[in-house]
């Protein structure tokens, strides 16, 4: 077994020892491809567009805060889903250490998941109709 201990200032580097053999110590510095600078450019404008997003998003949820009337009513309600979130993941962490239970659960998921592919999204109508909903809803919110 070998151990690695910093370096001391000076200090020259020394071959480990494992099972009696000596092993050189090498080092590979890697040669910067091209790519990466391509690879930096396409994550900033990401990012960009993150916080162009982030904005927009704030400029929103402020613009309906300001809006609202009934602010304590609002921060009750955010406060009671929060308690709830907390109560579901216990529960769930409960059902989680049954046996059987989670891959039953798991397999009706899959079966769910399966159903809805089906009727929303295999075809193309039921595509734009439930498109339709969805931004009938958005619609709705906002």
């Amino acid at each position: 077994r070998a151990v690695v201990a910093p370096k001391a200032a000076g200090a020259k580097p020394r071959a480990s020892v494992f099972v009696g053999r000596p092993a050189a110590l090498k080092a590979r510095v890697a040669a910067p491809k091209a790519r990466a600078a391509s690879f930096t450019v396409r994550a900033a404008s990401q990012t960009e567009d993150l916080n162009k997003k982030l904005q927009e998003v704030t400029a929103t949820v402020s613009e309906k805060w300001d809006d609202t009337e009934e602010k304590p009513a609002v921060v009750t309600l955010g406060i009671f889903g929060l308690v709830g979130l907390v109560a579901a993941n216990g529960v769930l962490k409960s059902i989680d250490g049954l046996p059987l239970i989670p891959d039953l659960l798991e397999l009706v998921g899959i079966g769910f998941s399966g159903f809805y592919i089906y009727q929303n999204l295999l075809f193309k109508p039921d595509r734009a109709a439930l498109k339709e909903s969805i931004s009938k809803s958005i619609d709705k919110i906002l």
